[in-house]
């Protein structure tokens, strides 16, 4: 199954890599933006866009279940590469890029009183929305819907299940 898994990740950042080369500019390149991402997990975003098809993607996050005595710390930096960019006229011919990349996570997991340390591999598809009313801001749509965990259990053990991540957040883009 995991090699299934690996080879499927494989592809898609092969074809993210392969079909970001042929698209057009989104207009947003050399933008910082930070703002705030709700979904699971929760946390912040930061993005800085080196040209309209490359974006460094980091996302500190905090998720859990509560009744479970169990709460996650994750930072996830990717490179999240433009492989869609539809032009949308309702929202003021705004250019509203899909990106798609390879996310490498550090985790922290906490059970009860043990703190289990691990990192993720994960396949982030971006969907980010621009506004001609406020060109300030943008609203993405976040979904991770493969990845996988390893956690260091001790002993020389390595714990390892799926993970994902969805979610909805609005940034603000730092002006300069």
């Amino acid at each position: 199954m995991k090699k299934f898994l690996f080879v499927g990740l494989f592809a898609i950042f092969t074809s993210s890599l392969t079909f970001a080369a042929t698209q057009g500019g989104n207009g947003n390149g050399g933008k910082n933006k930070i703002g705030g991402y709700i979904g699971w997990p929760i946390g912040l975003s930061y993005s800085h866009e080196f040209n309209d098809l490359v974006e460094l993607d980091l996302v500190a996050a905090f998720g859990g279940y509560y009744h479970y005595y169990e709460s996650r710390l994750a930072v996830h930096v990717g490179a999240l590469f433009t492989v869609f960019d539809p032009v949308i006229s309702g929202l003021g011919n705004q250019h509203c890029p899909l990106s798609v990349g390879p996310a490498l996570g550090i985790n922290l997991n906490f059970f009860s009183n043990t703190v289990i340390p691990g990192f993720s591999i994960l396949c982030p598809v971006r969907w980010e929305i621009n506004f001609a009313d406020i060109p300030d801001f943008n609203l993405f749509i976040d979904v991770s819907p493969i990845g996988i965990e390893f956690n260091f259990l001790g002993g020389g053990y390595v714990g390892t299940h799926f993970t994902s991540r969805l979610g909805v957040g609005l940034r603000y883009r730092i002006p300069g």
